[in-house]
């Protein structure tokens, strides 16, 4: 199974499972490239990141049948489960048949479901809830603050995408409101401090500012309004406030640094300008103080 370009094992994951996209949520990578053609959207400024992963985030406690199974749309589309680790359940990511067994690379195509981290993370015997059964035969990785990613979702429809057949002009994903998208990278940062993906994230919290750089006051204050309403994300919007003011208080501030440099290297060659690390910080900070 090959695909030409992104955008088309993209149209072919979301076509796979059309049945279950009231419930599911696009996030990640994917989600920044949609929302360049959300009708809110202000023409891009900077180049969307390349990425391989298809992240479906799902609320906890399962995902009822909708038709067929996930695992049967899956196998039916030429992916196989491609399990991984030693948690129980394992992490399982999708992936084309002719890929089972291979090292996952950044540019291996892979499909992966999320779910929200609740309830205690570690088990009696000390052992770390990493994985959930969503149904039978398919798990979802658990993540702290994927709640976030789940409320209030945008919709965009997906007519004008590669590979989606062109009388399906109903067709649509949900994508998690772009403040939220924001809010949750930068509290994530610290668990990914150590990895290459924090400075993919912060290049895409600038991309996702930029793209809506014209309604970032209104996305700001929706945000904080929602989360000062609920006691645990009270708790959550204090502590985002303290990291962003560490990743994004300067030009020079680290976020600004890896977002700089990852978007140095996209776009390199591309013919694009590469904004500046005072581009970057002017653009977050819009909407940083707004909260």
């Amino acid at each position: 199974m090959e695909f030409d370009s992104p955008d088309a094992f993209l149209a072919h994951v979301l076509w796979t499972f059309r049945s279950y996209l009231n419930t599911l949520v696009l996030v990640g990578g994917f989600a920044v490239r949609l929302y360049e053609i959300h009708p809110r959207a202000a023409p891009a400024a900077a180049r969307v990141l390349r990425t391989f992963d298809a992240d479906l985030a799902t609320p906890s406690g399962g995902i009822p049948l909708a038709g067929e199974s996930l695992s049967a749309l899956a196998e039916a589309a030429g992916f196989q489960p491609d399990f991984r680790g030693d948690h129980i359940p394992p992490v399982m990511k999708l992936v084309p048949k002719e890929a089972i067994g291979r090292s996952i690379g950044v540019d291996q195509y892979s499909v992966e479901f999320l779910t929200p981290m609740t309830g205690a993370p570690v088990r009696r015997s000390g052992t770390a809830v990493v994985t959930s059964d969503i149904q039978a035969g398919v798990t979802a990785q658990r993540l702290r603050y994927l709640d976030l990613l789940l409320e209030s979702p945008w919709r965009v429809p997906l007519a004008g995408l590669p590979g989606i057949p062109e009388e399906n002009t109903t067709f649509e994903v949900r994508l998690p409101h772009p403040g939220f998208f924001i809010v949750q990278k930068i509290l994530i940062s610290e668990e990914r401090n150590l990895q290459d993906k924090r400075p993919k994230d912060m290049a895409s919290v600038y991309q996702v500012v930029s793209l809506f750089r014209r309604e970032l006051i209104a996305l700001a204050e929706d945000v904080r309004v929602q989360m000062g309403a609920t006691p645990t994300w009270r708790k959550w919007l204090v502590r985002f406030k303290r990291l962003a003011g560490s990743l994004f208080g300067g030009p020079t501030a680290p976020g600004v640094t890896e977002a700089y440099t990852v978007l140095q290297v996209e776009i390199a060659g591309s013919g694009l300008d590469v904004p500046s690390p005072q581009m970057i910080h002017a653009g977050v900070s819009l909407f940083l103080k707004n909260f």
